[in-house]
């Protein structure tokens, strides 16, 4: 584990796990087990040593890992009491059949499961589940899952508590089977990847995912050899996210819309409890010499491969070529540093932003929903494919064992704030949506930092392509803990207002024209004081951006600062509205004033911002 959170969700589920229920101890003791052998599947006229990763040749241990044909074995052809028989055998047991375990072992075969999927759906509970109501504890599993993520959603709008969810599926890899969270209720090892190109990959439909979904996996690729790797790395659950996503072109492609309203905002919270092996060629790949770790399609180089980014990780695809790995690590490091920076030293909205503008998405408003998962705050947007306007009601009383069509929310409107947002509408929709659920200071430093006048109806901060072109040499150097005062967002109003100094009228001269930086201009106030002293101040700006000489009002920060004391530089409307024009910082302060602020006139209010 982790020997420090990168990021404040990373601190909070590492505390208080997540809020689904969980079993407490990942490790299961199966004693007097005997070893098992599981064997690569090889392409005729190749041997094993033709398999370049030596942890995906094969597996031998005592856990109880069972083969893909045994897991493929239809349960029909095995009848109840043949299930029971290979239960016993597999797991060590001698259990004799109930009422209860016959009538799910019936409803199993009827539901045409292969044993895999009925040896994954047992083997968690077979040691410490009463099997006369084993039944029925699986029932009220899956309802209290159920229950949990329908109320962690209300009006595409996820909870607080939505904010630390379990992952809904995952790998179970003695089984060789997907299965929910609510049979496994195991944290799982994270696997991140690198996503070749669609000309490089195929989708293929397998049994390890019930035949759900496609699963988008390269072309050289064998998810039977991820698996062998992973048993060999001591996992014993996985999440991979083509095979625990919902992926298009399912089956039941309807229910996807609605689980990745929960789940894609999530994604993150599958890589922070237990190991995280990333394959950075590519899923199931070999580490070679030759990956282009400066493409677009690099692991390094992807949107979503920050949230999947941990300081418990190991290399998958691991060849032994110690000096290729040498190179990976060190790559590694100076991204986990980058995380860690972002997250918790510099406390800045540009930091964030910084580690994605030279990163690569399916979508422009993939780059926003990686964003969303560190930076929200006051509540977060669902990632949704409608967006929902009215709260929706389910009905609890028909829950199928091996239903997972559990996305519907149904929470208390009270406990959220945060609009959804659809996959398919534009990155610059979904960032409106993300700044209104930041935390206040960080929408305070968009204010005073970024230099430009940003969308029409929001000049105060920058719009998306603004934000991903911005140059952080223009930022002011005045990083230091909470400077400003809180930005915050009126969601009856629809509008954002700055509570701090004000200095109603000022005058800005000699920075009209772009130069060398930082450019030197002057400041004049006059106070209103009935001999109407003229107060004159050097300022300057670290950016090109002109701001013509004439009549501002200027927003400011909370402290004095001997080199500097961030402005936004503005004009005020009839209606007391503040448009942003620029930023500077006043560099000679009369610092040593008792009151300096109000010397220069200056006011504390709340100004709202056009």
């Amino acid at each position: 584990m982790s020997t420090y959170p990168l990021h404040w969700r990373h601190y909070w589920i590492r505390v208080g796990g997540y809020t689904n229920p969980s079993r407490k101890d990942n490790k299961t003791d199966y004693s007097n087990l005997s070893d098992v052998t599981i064997i690569a599947p090889i392409e005729d006229g190749l041997s094993i040593e033709d398999i370049k990763v030596p942890h995906q040749r094969g597996y031998t241990g005592s856990k109880p890992v069972i083969p893909s044909s045994l897991a493929d074995t239809p349960s029909a052809s095995l009848g109840v009491d043949g299930l029971l028989k290979m239960l016993n055998s597999t797991l060590g047991t001698q259990y004799n059949l109930t009422p209860s375990l016959s009538s799910l072992l019936q409803a199993y075969i009827s539901d045409e499961y292969d044993f895999g999927t009925v040896y994954g759906y047992l083997r968690p509970i077979w040691f410490d589940c009463d099997l006369n109501v084993i039944q029925d504890t699986l029932r009220t599993s899956e309802e209290t899952d159920l229950r949990i993520r329908q109320e962690a959603l209300v009006d595409g709008q996820i909870t607080e508590e939505g904010l630390y969810m379990a992952p809904r599926r995952v790998w179970d890899l003695f089984s060789n089977r997907v299965v929910p969270w609510w049979v496994a209720q195991h944290t799982p090892w994270g696997i991140s990847h690198a996503w070749l190109d669609k000309s490089h990959r195929e989708s293929v439909l397998t049994p390890i995912n019930g035949h759900q979904w496609p699963v988008p996996i390269p072309e050289d690729a064998n998810l039977n050899l991820v698996r062998i790797e992973m048993l060999n790395l001591g996992a014993e659950y996985a999440w991979l996210d083509v095979l625990c996503l919902r992926q298009e072109g399912g089956r039941d492609e309807h229910l996807r819309g609605g689980e990745w309203m929960l789940d894609v905002a999530n994604i993150g919270n599958a890589y922070l409890l237990e190991k995280v092996v990333c394959y950075f060629n590519g899923l199931g790949r070999p580490l070679e010499c030759g990956s282009d770790f400066e493409s677009d399609r690099s692991w390094f180089k992807r949107t979503w491969t920050l949230q999947e980014t941990s300081d418990n990780w190991t290399i998958g695809g691991d060849t032994g070529d110690e000096m290729l790995n040498d190179e990976v690590r060190k790559r590694f490091k100076s991204q986990l540093v980058s995380v860690k920076g972002a997250g918790w030293l510099s406390l800045k909205v540009t930091g964030w932003l910084s580690l994605l503008q030279n990163r690569a998405s399916e979508k422009d408003v993939d780059k926003v929903a990686a964003l969303t998962y560190f930076l929200a705050n006051d509540g977060i947007p669902a990632h949704n494919e409608t967006r929902p306007t009215i709260s929706t009601t389910y009905d609890y009383t028909t829950i199928n064992l091996a239903s997972h069509d559990n996305s519907i929310g149904t929470g208390d409107r009270t406990l959220t704030t945060a609009p959804a947002y659809s996959e398919r509408e534009s990155a610059e929709d979904a960032w409106t949506a993300l700044v209104k659920v930041m935390s206040r200071y960080l929408r305070s430093d968009m204010l005073f930092f970024y230099h430009e006048p940003g969308p029409e109806k929001n000049t105060w901060r920058p719009s998306w392509q603004q934000a991903m072109n911005w140059d952080r040499r223009s930022t002011l150097t005045l990083y230091f803990f909470l400077p400003f005062g809180p930005l915050d967002h009126n969601m009856r109003t629809c509008t954002y207002s700055y509570d701090g100094w004000c200095i109603p009228s000022a005058q800005v001269q000699g920075l009209a024209i772009p130069g060398a930086a930082p450019r030197k201009g002057r400041l004049t106030v006059q106070t209103r004081s009935w001999y109407r002293r003229k107060h004159q101040y050097k300022i300057s700006a670290d950016h090109q951006y002109p701001i013509p000489d004439g009549e501002y009002s200027l927003l400011c920060g909370r402290y004095f600062r001997l080199k500097g004391t961030a402005c936004v530089v503005g004009k005020m409307l009839p209606d007391q509205t503040f448009l942003k024009t620029s930023v500077c910082k006043i560099i000679d302060w009369r610092w040593k004033l008792v009151r300096p602020w109000e010397s220069v006139g200056a006011k504390k209010l709340r100004t709202i911002l056009g």
